[in-house]
């Protein structure tokens, strides 16, 4: 995310952060591809970074805000729940 946005390119980039964020919530209701989810996430993270460092508008700014937390949010569960699935195939052996 480079360069100036203006607001419409970050309205943009934020539907395609809600987009993605939806595809890991799925992921992370069902307990499935953890992994990808958690790349996914981080990836998401640098996006939401990418945009605070930039001059936007209050009603956006606070839309990015509230992604932010979301995605941290689902970023830590999806690491917990990797991390209990690694647990359950250890005691099954």
């Amino acid at each position: 995310m480079e360069g100036s946005l203006s607001d419409q390119e970050s309205e943009k980039a934020l539907k395609e952060i809600e987009e993605d964020l939806r595809f890991c919530e799925e992921n992370l209701r069902r307990e499935i591809r953890l992994e990808l989810t958690t790349r996914i996430l981080e990836e998401l993270m640098r996006d939401i970074d990418g945009l605070r460092a930039r001059k936007l508008p209050e009603d956006i700014r606070e839309k990015v805000e509230k992604l932010g937390l979301k995605i941290k949010v689902l970023y830590h569960r999806a690491k917990i729940l990797s991390s209990l699935q690694e647990k359950s195939r250890y005691y099954r052996r």
